[in-house]
């Protein structure tokens, strides 16, 4: 079957050719980009013409870096984004037992509150969580994932009493005489609690719906960016009924399920719209939670600087590792200091890495300085620059003016013509492109400053990193990321050509249809 698009703007992303009139795709693939006189005698008489009436058309956005499953699994949980203080926690609890009639001893399970966002600066407590229920064990997730909080119930439930310890790589929060006070960050809250949160039972249903919210910010391709066998399970099964909207691809962890990879060689290709890319390993934790790790300390915080989860020795070994099998490694970097462990380790291997591209995640405080010894070691950098919105007024606190001005230094890769992408890191935030293609452009915090001016980068080259710096990060670079003859139709029609409307405006662009190979995933209401 063919259509045949015309009568708007389409953006083919190729910098020689950034427009053309016409795109003809067929049976999925593009067929032909070019004038609209030149492709109507490819044109076959049951040719659908799709008028797109002004509309952009362009290719669609790919996902560098997210957790997909985990974002399905927000779904069932108590809604806590928009919580502004403790008491707004507290109600949301309460209702949620209320709406969903559970008996006592059934366990309660939030996510997404941010303690940079309450008006009391700082997590919730065990006794604050009582007060919703002392008859239902809860946890709530930090939007981060990388810390959450326990009630008193939850506690005991864990065995966890004043006489625990703190383990390497993590720590139980204390009050003032030393009790548990149930906030838990790092290993201690994602290897306990944090396992029982991120559950997949029963997560089909809630897998699809969180395709179609991915589609409808105008994805087609998503990552699983922290997977093991569960996950791949889950998404052979997706994949078997015909439930996958995305292509999605995997990356496991290297630490605890490497055996995975190397048993499904199968699936270094796409079956059933799902493969697995390679290996994930975490390095540190967040900087708006002050568990990043940096080179130096973080402000008015003494000489506390964050730490690293594994010793350089480790991180050596599982470099080489995933360069002996020859495997692309996705490597979490948020503070500059675990940037640089993962730059050393690539630099002790002494092995060309062009061929694996390994990818730093988030590289939120990579120094520009730095950026020499990435482009030396071949690693490419995927930047969650909606940080700079999101949370730049924290990290103005965190680390001062200087250091948060370089958070997610694009500008100063383009000048070392290292390519990156960008990323929304969801469940952490929404998997919204054009927002973080706006945040790249304008550098704007939530409070209206702007930080980093230095950094801001063109509308084009922000496009580029999450179209076609995306689909060379996946290797897949022949098939998607431009509008080119032979290369997946996957396409997103847009209200607005985003090259040509005011960068302020750039996040209140609307995804008006998502298609995948073809077929329609997506399209906004009348």
């Amino acid at each position: 079957m063919q259509k045949l698009y015309t009568n708007g703007t389409i953006l083919t992303m190729k910098e020689n050719e950034l427009y053309s009139e016409a795109l003809l795709i067929r049976d999925g693939s593009i067929q032909a980009v070019g004038t609209r006189k030149d492709l109507e005698p490819l044109c076959e008489a049951d040719c659908e013409r799709i008028d797109l009436q002004g509309a952009c058309l362009m290719p669609s956005f790919i996902d560098a870096h997210s957790h997909m499953l985990q974002f399905a699994n927000t779904l069932k949980f108590v809604p806590l984004k928009s919580c502004t203080c403790v008491a707004d926690i507290q109600e949301e609890i309460k209702r949620y037992i209320e709406e969903k009639q559970l008996a006592d001893g059934e366990w309660v399970m939030g996510f997404g509150y941010d303690h940079n966002a309450l008006a009391e600066h700082r997590h919730p407590n065990c006794h604050e969580l009582d007060a919703a229920s002392r008859t239902h064990p809860i946890i709530l997730a930090h939007s981060s994932f990388h810390m959450g909080v326990l009630n008193t119930m939850a506690l005991q439930a864990y065995g966890l009493d004043d006489s625990v310890k703190n383990p390497e790589g993590g720590s139980y929060g204390r009050d003032e005489q030393g009790h548990l006070n149930g906030y838990m960050e790092e290993v201690t809250f994602m290897r306990g609690p944090g396992e029982r949160v991120m559950s997949l039972e029963n997560i089909d249903a809630y897998a699809v719906e969180a395709q179609k919210i991915y589609a409808s910010f105008g994805i087609t391709t998503a990552q699983e960016g922290f997977a093991h066998r569960s996950e791949v399970d889950i998404y052979e099964r997706l994949g078997r009924s015909d439930q996958m909207l995305l292509d999605m691809v995997a990356y496991v962890d290297i630490v605890e399920d490497s055996e995975v990879v190397q048993q499904r060689e199968d699936l270094k290709e796409y079956r059933n719209h799902f493969r697995i890319g390679g290996y994930k390993l975490f390095l540190d934790g967040s900087p708006q939670g002050k568990t990043a790790w940096m080179s130096k300390p973080y402000e008015n915080s003494g000489d506390y600087c964050g730490y690293p989860i594994y010793t350089d020795e480790q991180v050596d070994g599982y470099v080489q590792q995933a360069l002996d099998e020859h495997r692309q490694l996705l490597v979490h970097c948020n503070g500059d200091a675990a940037s640089q462990q993962m730059l050393n380790g690539y630099h002790h291997s002494r092995q060309k890495t062009t061929d694996t591209r390994p990818v730093m995640v988030h590289s939120q405080t990579l120094r520009p300085d730095q950026l020499p010894q990435l482009k030396e070691t071949g690693v490419m950098p995927s930047y969650f620059v909606a940080h700079v919105y999101h949370w730049g007024d924290v990290h103005l606190v965190n680390f001062g003016k200087q250091r948060a001005e370089n958070i997610s230094c694009t500008a100063s890769a383009l000048k070392n013509h290292i390519p990156f992408t960008f990323h929304q890191d969801t469940p952490v935030i929404l998997p919204d492109m054009l927002e973080s293609v706006w945040a790249a452009v304008n550098r704007i915090t939530k409070n209206g400053v702007v930080l980093g001016e230095q950094q801001r980068i063109s509308v084009l080259e922000a496009l580029k990193a999450v179209t076609i710096n995306a689909a060379y990060q996946y290797f897949e670079e022949d098939r998607k990321g431009t509008l080119e003859a032979g290369k997946l139709a996957d396409l997103v029609i847009l209200n607005e050509d985003p090259l040509k409307a005011e960068p302020m405006k750039l996040r209140d662009i609307q995804v008006m249809e998502t298609i995948k190979e073809g077929r329609t995933i997506y399209k906004k209401a009348a």
